[in-house]
């Protein structure tokens, strides 16, 4: 028995210097491929949010247009119903009716599909910001566990993370609130409460959704005294710019508190 050796030891427990290498280069291919896809995602959080700030210029751009169309239109139907007209005058009015009806209606469409762009930027802008701030997170813990310094402080993280304003834009209106759910990890926001309008002279006013309602192009209501409010409410604009917009045809505007009528329509009898 004393030939045998024994068995175990100390040296079982050593470890093969090749293998010890072999892992510790593989951590750090793992950590360095974990950068790399870090930084490609936080490049494409700030591609996203600039395709964002377009889409928000161009949906802003198609709103005023078919304002100015719903006032051309507007113009054009009160001309044509002008009493008095010769048949070639009459002829003629109806005629650019019929035109600026036809811009308008592409006016319509051209912002109802800024709106659905606008709609699919927010969306892709939050969740680009939120798969760079993970993969951000997730760079860090692999360089931590092979004893490497983080390579995002958390100002770099805090700079590409989704902000409460786009996780908010980017589930109002959407039509994949459960998807955004899941990926962005959070609830959609409440519903805003009715905002208090005021009257004039410091009078109470009434409630917005008691003024007008209008359904958004994917399904949403928005309150205000215009069809375009939606856009204003959706983009954080004061609802004093939406309550200078043109009305829209058989809205009722308030009179003031003296019993006056104020409307374009008011004054343009009173000076009749």
């Amino acid at each position: 028995m004393a030939g045998v050796k024994a068995v175990g030891g100390s040296n079982a427990s050593k470890v093969d210097p090749a293998e010890a290498q072999r892992l510790a280069e593989a951590a750090r291919q793992k950590a360095e491929a974990a950068r790399l896809a870090a930084e490609a995602k936080r490049k494409a959080a700030t591609e996203a949010r600039d395709t964002l700030a377009q889409a928000r210029l161009e949906a802003e751009a198609a709103r005023r247009q078919k304002a100015t169309a719903e006032k051309a239109t507007a113009d054009a139907r009160k001309a044509a119903q002008k009493p008095g007209q010769t048949p070639e005058e009459a002829k003629k009015s109806k005629e650019a009716l019929a035109a600026a009806e036809k811009k308008l209606k592409e006016a319509t469409e051209a912002s109802r599909t800024a709106a659905q762009n606008l709609q699919k930027a927010e969306e892709q802008a939050a969740l680009a910001a939120r798969s760079a701030e993970q993969a951000m997170h997730k760079a860090n813990a692999l360089a931590l566990a092979e004893c490497k310094p983080a390579p995002y402080s958390q100002k770099d993280i805090d700079k590409v993370k989704p902000t409460k304003s786009e996780l908010d834009s980017a589930f109002e209106g959407t039509s994949r609130k459960a998807e955004l759910e899941k990926v962005l990890g959070l609830t959609p926001p409440p519903p805003q409460e009715v905002i208090q309008t005021s009257g004039a002279g410091g009078a109470p006013g009434v409630p917005l959704d008691a003024v007008d309602t209008f359904k958004g192009p994917f399904g949403q209501t928005y309150t205000g005294p215009s069809a375009d409010t939606w856009f204003q409410q959706r983009q954080g604009a004061p609802l004093g710019d939406a309550a200078q917009s043109q009305p829209d045809s058989g809205t009722a505007v308030p009179s003031t508190p003296d019993g006056s009528d104020d409307s374009p329509a008011g004054v343009a009898q009173s000076q009749e």
